[in-house]
């Protein structure tokens, strides 16, 4: 292998490694937001459940027959 062959490996490599993260990145952030947006929804689902108010109705039929 001489020495521009071994140079354009370099080159090119260089080239595509900066690609490589940004794609990385993207990645990330993309997965990192919906899970977020995700999070966020189960949480006003949760918070939209438990202000709801509670009624609890006993009946007392004992002797009332």
């Amino acid at each position: 292998m001489d020495i521009s062959t071994f140079l354009r490996i370099v080159s090119l490599s260089s080239a595509l490694l900066p690609l490589l993260v940004l794609v990385c990145a993207h990645v990330y952030i993309s997965l990192k937001q919906q899970a977020e947006d995700e999070a966020e929804e189960k949480l006003e689902k949760a918070i939209a459940n438990a202000s709801r108010p509670v009624v609890k109705v006993e009946i007392q039929t004992k002797g009332k027959w």
